[in-house]
């Protein structure tokens, strides 16, 4: 069977890892988790080098969605962990 999606769970949090697209149309390995139902979706691009994008999904491991699921622990909605994940901070404002 031809596996086009990876779910895994740690962290409180469901991480659906995908073969997909980005908005340029290149292919993209597709990282999302919800967030109270907002969706936070990552696109990593490969450009038109369909065979770095199987690579990158069939090695993606629980690990590595350890890793992006630790980086959203406290976190209780998708703004928040947005800017998180982006350095600001309240007093930047």
């Amino acid at each position: 069977m031809d596996r086009f999606a990876k779910l895994f769970e740690g962290h409180g949090r469901q991480i659906l890892v995908k073969k997909g697209e980005n908005s340029d149309g290149d292919y993209a390995l597709n990282i999302s988790t919800m967030f109270d139902g907002a969706e936070m979706c990552f696109h990593l691009g490969f450009g038109d080098n369909e065979s770095a994008l199987d690579h990158a999904f069939e090695t993606f491991t629980q690990e590595q969605a350890d890793v992006f699921g630790r980086k959203f622990e406290g976190q209780n909605n998708a703004f928040e962990a947005f800017k998180m994940l982006t350095g600001v901070d309240e007093d930047d404002e």
